[in-house]
């Protein structure tokens, strides 16, 4: 399943851009893209907690996910480093 990271003013037609791509998840092991780095910068780099609620994580069936949600399911894969 992929994971996309879509920010304040990002559609769903975002997705296709590279830095909107978190990863891919198979069998357990996570496969990160651009937007996982984007991500963590984000986090950590954010002042006002209140720019986190505009972030939006979509899977590949449209479902959404809030940042600690995904955050929690990434704890549990197996990261693959290039």
């Amino acid at each position: 399943m992929t994971y996309y990271l879509l920010l304040d003013g990002d559609t769903e037609k975002d997705v296709i851009y590279e830095t909107n791509v978190l990863g891919e998840e198979s069998f357990g092991v996570f496969y990160p893209s651009m937007g996982l780095g984007l991500l963590n910068k984000i986090i950590q780099d954010v002042e006002d907690d209140a720019l986190l609620e505009d972030i939006r994580i979509l899977d590949d069936h449209k479902t959404k996910h809030s940042i600690t949600e995904f955050l929690d399911k990434l704890d549990k894969w197996r990261i693959k480093k290039a």
